[in-house]
């Protein structure tokens, strides 16, 4: 999609991955709605970049979709979702400490929110008087590729959204909405939290978030052919979009896309 002159929406636009790449769109041409639970620093960020703020608990459904509603609202169209907000919990990682209202957090905001904000991005498209491209991304994660023991629950999540979005990808193609998942590897955002020194100890490299917006930007101007792509981002590589292996036999015969 041809950003100049669209709409972003960017979830977690206050601090991290989704601030830098509400500043990225930005400088690419798009005019920013920076969403966000901290109503203060979305404003900053969106004063930054000419844009607007919109205060939202993304595990809140109607919350989503209000934040939706006020984009297109006051900046004429949702052209583009980025749903990258994102939360890690404080635990040992051991399964049989873990709290289940924490668990819910996790999943309300690391699962709920892309999922609510796909069906919000979605319906926005559709509403659209003259149609045209889309683009829903997803910040998912290395953990939603790999195995993190130090989080399994954040894992649950993470590797969710890679399933969800690959699924839906093809349903949403013939419309010309384009869906991807970015996965970065160990990056400087609120989510790395108190597990620095973990990632210190063994010497695995903490990227920028900047760095990974090469990501987004690659997936949001990629053709329509790449949809369903999951863009994974590691220290000092460019993105590159991870091969899932089929699973041969009849029932892959069922896998077909939904029609409206």
């Amino acid at each position: 999609m041809k950003l100049a002159g669209r709409v972003a929406l960017v979830t977690g636009g206050a601090s991290g991955i989704g601030r830098a790449a509400a500043r990225r769109l930005a400088d690419a041409g798009m005019r920013v709605c920076v969403v966000d639970i901290d109503a203060a620093a979305a404003t900053a960020v969106a004063d930054s970049v000419d844009g607007i703020a919109v205060r939202c608990d993304v595990s809140d459904a109607e919350q989503v979709t209000a934040a939706f509603d006020t984009c297109a609202r006051e900046l004429g169209s949702v052209d583009l979702a980025f749903l990258n907000a994102g939360i890690t919990i404080h635990w040992s990682g051991d399964i049989g400490s873990l709290d289940l209202s924490d668990y819910r957090r996790s999943v309300g905001v690391n699962l709920d929110g892309v999922v609510f904000g796909a069906v919000a991005a979605v319906r926005a498209m559709r509403a659209r008087p003259d149609g045209g491209d889309g683009v829903i991304l997803a910040t998912a994660s290395l953990a939603g590729i790999l195995a993190w023991h130090p989080d399994p629950v954040y894992s649950l999540g993470k590797h969710a959204v890679v399933g969800f979005m690959r699924a839906i990808a093809p349903n949403l193609a013939p419309e010309g909405i384009s869906v991807h998942t970015i996965c970065p590897g160990i990056t400087e955002t609120g989510v790395l939290g108190d597990r620095r020194p973990l990632v210190e100890s063994i010497g695995v490299p903490v990227m920028e978030p900047d760095a990974v917006c090469d990501a987004v930007l690659t997936a949001a101007t990629a053709p329509i052919e790449a949809s369903g792509s999951c863009w994974v981002v590691q220290h000092g590589k460019a993105p590159w979009p991870m091969e899932f292996p089929d699973v041969p036999g009849p029932d892959s015969r069922l896998n077909v896309p939904v029609t409206r």
